[in-house]
């Protein structure tokens, strides 16, 4: 929700309290740095009874704007939380090496592509469980900063470069500073040594880090565990 502006979470607040005709609070799975994109976002919402799903389902989405669609409803038990409980976020950050109007708000334009296979070694050196501090903006609100990252990994889709992340959570601008720091290994300005010395030395002198833009990073999965989904009637 943002008090000055219209947000995704305000407008289908207020179009689930008007098709349920009470009062609808909705908490999402994570909030992305401005300008990002989500390709896939969860929330939850509590109500005292079970509604016809699919027709819900067909109701919201006539009220919503045509630049918003919901694309499931599924109960889950109680107290479950779209963010607590998420498993895993897997985000994807795309690079394309010619201007293209028809992508340019989802991808950033690189002049030159770094070669796949040394990106591919630097993003190798962040598939570990460890304190990702120095790689995020800092912040009073975060308790630890502990992130486990499964999948890091560069390849390449239709002419565009993509790097693929995966992990149980995300500090506030690590994935983008992250990118930042393998595009400086791709273009010969840092040496993969000098990298994985970063992430494993937790040096306290932080470096000057510009984040990658955010118009390239889409937010593309928001994962579950199937024991907090209850079997849907029919």
């Amino acid at each position: 929700m943002q008090k000055n502006a219209i947000s995704v979470q305000g407008v289908l607040q207020e179009s689930l309290s008007r098709v349920l005709a009470e009062c609808i609070l909705i908490y999402g799975s994570s909030r992305t740095d401005k300008g990002v994109h989500a390709k896939q976002q969860v929330a939850h919402f509590d109500l005292g009874y079970a509604p016809n799903l699919s027709n819900l389902l067909y109701r919201l989405n006539r009220m919503l704007p045509s630049d918003m669609s919901v694309t499931a409803i599924h109960p889950v038990v109680d107290g479950a939380h779209a963010r607590f409980d998420a498993c895993y976020r897997v985000y994807e950050y795309t690079i394309i090496p010619n201007k293209d109007p028809f992508c340019s708000h989802t991808a950033n334009w690189f002049q030159y592509l770094p070669p796949l296979e040394l990106l591919n070694q630097a993003a190798a050196l962040f598939c570990r469980k460890e304190d990702f501090e120095f790689f995020s903006k800092v912040t009073k609100q975060v308790q630890t900063f502990i992130c486990d990252i499964k999948e890091s990994i560069w390849f390449q889709k239709d002419g565009k470069l993509v790097f693929r992340i995966k992990a149980d959570r995300f500090l506030r601008g690590m994935v983008r500073t992250i990118v930042s720091m393998m595009l400086k290994v791709g273009s010969g300005k840092m040496s993969l040594s000098a990298l994985k010395k970063m992430i494993t030395e937790k040096s306290t002198i932080r470096p000057i880090i510009t984040l990658a833009p955010p118009h390239g990073l889409t937010l593309i999965e928001v994962g579950y565990s199937e024991g907090l989904f209850l079997k849907e009637d029919g």
